[in-house]
């Protein structure tokens, strides 16, 4: 009998092992959802509002690159502040912030309060990635961050798949894009006041924690506490830094294309209903997220088994900056919208791949810098979330075309592929002097 009950508890144990770390992610994954559900509404209600204010594309493209404006600024201040102040604090106060700001988007009276509030939303989601990501050298082990990184940054697409269907839904019953985005606001700062409850920054002191975690967690806690060589400046002298900046920022010129771009296609060049764009959001940036789930399950599946981290991530991220190249330039010569839709969303699944790179900074970098690489790659990809939507805009206007917006997209992608097989995955910079030169 008391073997039985040995066994039993045994086996609750065994079961409540991974079970925080991966509640606190899943949470990560809710913060994600709510960032890119307010970060896509002002797109998804675009077609209402430019008919509202009389926006034309070339000046829609100026006011949906205005967020990106002040959230490419805040990356590097952003990373060192959750280096500094720790996520807990960040995250929370982040989301109360932006929830505010999303809020009185809806009292927006003209173009240039429609761009204000989106440059105070871009202040304060600034550094939430960055709390998540820097989060995830402290609540996951090595050979689980891949999953950790895509599940969070996988909160992005699945974020703008449900805001098609949310914000739309609120739109239509509420009857006004204004009350659809006090709705929203008031939604995010509930979420902040959960952040503030639920987070941690040191697993090992989180009330719900379990012994057995804590041990299991404190295996790797030494890169918490390894000794640090240098400032932040030494990774500059990396090759592996700067070619992961021009890889991201290949990625998240099409992240961001797509993002600001993508319902406005679908509603005006495919001649789609406000109701239906919704749906074809839904679809076209779920199958985003079920790519970025795949791609993190399969890397940390194959490095278990024995693959090389440095192959596995090379090949997976080349393969995924080719696979957008080739999905996104068939789009030209679509002549359905059902042809249309699939292929952005075959773009998109491969493109969600990039989720990866948010496991990265873990790897090359001592865990007391991740939030500042993390920053930086931010940072780089946000200077294309500035430029993108402008160009876009411009594109369009000048050319009442999509063609050449496919194109500028396909080449962001060979971007993505050429930069990402030359980073050395496996190489902590410091560690290695050849790495400071090679």
């Amino acid at each position: 009998m008391v073997d039985t009950a040995q066994r039993g508890t045994d086996k609750r144990k065994r079961f409540k092992l991974p079970a925080l770390r991966w509640w606190m992610f899943g949470f990560f994954i809710v913060v994600m959802i709510i960032n890119y559900v307010d970060r896509a509404s002002l797109s998804i209600a675009m077609p209402l509002i430019s008919k509202d204010m009389h926006i034309d594309p070339a000046v829609q493209g100026i006011v949906l690159s205005s967020f990106a404006w002040t959230y490419a600024l805040m990356q590097l201040p952003g990373g060192w502040l959750v280096d500094k102040l720790k996520p807990r604090r960040v995250v929370s106060g982040s989301l109360i912030g932006w929830g505010i700001a999303e809020a009185l988007t809806g009292l927006a009276s003209g173009i240039a309060s429609l761009v204000g509030m989106r440059m105070i939303l871009g202040v304060f989601e600034g550094p939430v990635q960055n709390g998540a990501n820097s989060s995830l050298t402290r609540w996951l082990r090595k050979d689980e961050r891949a999953r950790g990184s895509t599940l969070v940054d996988g909160g992005g697409p699945l974020g703008t798949a449900l805001g098609g269907l949310l914000v739309t839904g609120l739109i239509v019953s509420l009857g006004t894009w204004r009350l659809a985005f006090g709705a929203v606001g008031l939604i995010t700062v509930l979420i902040g006041i959960a952040a503030w409850l639920f987070m941690r920054d040191d697993p090992s002191k989180h009330p719900l924690i379990t012994d057995a975690e804590k041990d299991y967690l404190a295996a790797e806690q030494h890169e918490a506490t390894e000794e640090r060589k240098g400032t932040a400046l030494r990774y500059f002298k990396s090759r592996s830094t700067w070619l992961l900046l021009a890889a991201f920022l290949g990625y998240d010129a099409v992240v961001y294309g797509l993002l600001t771009w993508a319902p406005t296609y679908i509603s005006q060049a495919q001649h789609v209903s406000f109701g239906l764009t919704g749906i074809w959001t839904f679809v076209i940036f779920g199958v985003g997220f079920v790519g970025e789930v795949f791609a993190g399950q399969l890397a940390d599946r194959l490095i278990r088994a024995g693959a090389h981290p440095n192959k596995v991530l090379r090949w997976m991220l080349g393969g995924a900056g080719v696979g957008v190249t080739i999905a996104i330039i068939c789009v030209n010569y679509a002549t359905s919208v059902a042809a249309a839709v699939f292929l952005i969303s075959a773009a998109n699944f491969f493109l969600r791949w990039g989720g990866l790179f948010w496991s990265v900074p873990a790897r090359i970098a001592h865990a007391g810098d991740v939030g500042k690489i993390s920053g930086a790659m931010n940072f780089s990809g946000n200077l294309a979330g500035i430029f993108t939507p402008i160009a876009i805009g411009l594109i369009v206007s000048a050319t009442s075309s999509y063609n050449g917006v496919f194109i500028m997209f396909a080449i962001a992608g060979l971007i993505m592929a050429v930069a990402s097989v030359g980073i050395r995955y496996n190489v902590r910079i410091g560690a290695d002097p050849t790495e400071q030169s090679a």
